[in-house]
């Protein structure tokens, strides 16, 4: 049989994809990043954007990368004496400004090793309420799309006002 599920007929009319990934995907265990997981989704997004659809990628793992950089950083400038007493106690906004300039930059180096170009489009829970931001947001990403960029959208969490930005949205 041939015949296409009805609950999956509307399939054939899509023209824009959403993907959403977590930190989970974004990072291992152990906090680094999961380069071939990320590989892998780049060029499963080029091919899916070859095809002519729209793709749109919503990224989290900023703050968790910038939490594992900001770690490294302090262990290699530790003397001996500090590793005795480690803490642990990174803001949650510093964290996610170092890591969104690394997320995006690998994603960045990704996407251009298949020739396909890429934006970054970070957002805020309260500037969704202010309709002329709204409009020009999706002005802009219409744009891109029409270009063939992927537009990836980040919780610009370094300046959110959010109770606890620093944790995981997704």
């Amino acid at each position: 049989m041939d015949s296409v599920d009805p609950t999956r007929a509307f399939v054939n009319r899509v023209k824009r994809i959403v993907v959403k990934v977590g930190t989970a995907v974004v990072t291992r265990g152990d906090g680094r990043l999961a380069l071939g997981r990320l590989g892998a989704l780049c060029e499963q997004l080029k091919d899916i954007n070859s095809q002519g659809y729209e793709v749109i990628l919503v990224t989290s793992g900023a703050v968790g990368l910038g939490r594992q950089r900001l770690r490294y950083r302090r262990l290699a400038n530790s003397s001996f004496a500090d590793l005795q007493n480690p803490q642990n106690d990174f803001d949650g906004k510093a964290c996610a400004a170092v890591g969104q300039s690394s997320l995006m930059a690998l994603y960045d180096t990704m996407f251009s090793q298949l020739d396909v170009t890429s934006s970054q489009l970070l957002v805020t829970d309260s500037v969704f309420r202010d309709e002329a931001f709204r409009k020009q947001l999706s002005e802009t990403v219409k744009s891109l799309l029409k270009l063939r960029v992927v537009p990836i959208f980040n919780e610009n969490d370094a300046v959110s006002t959010r109770k606890a930005p620093y944790e995981d949205s997704s």
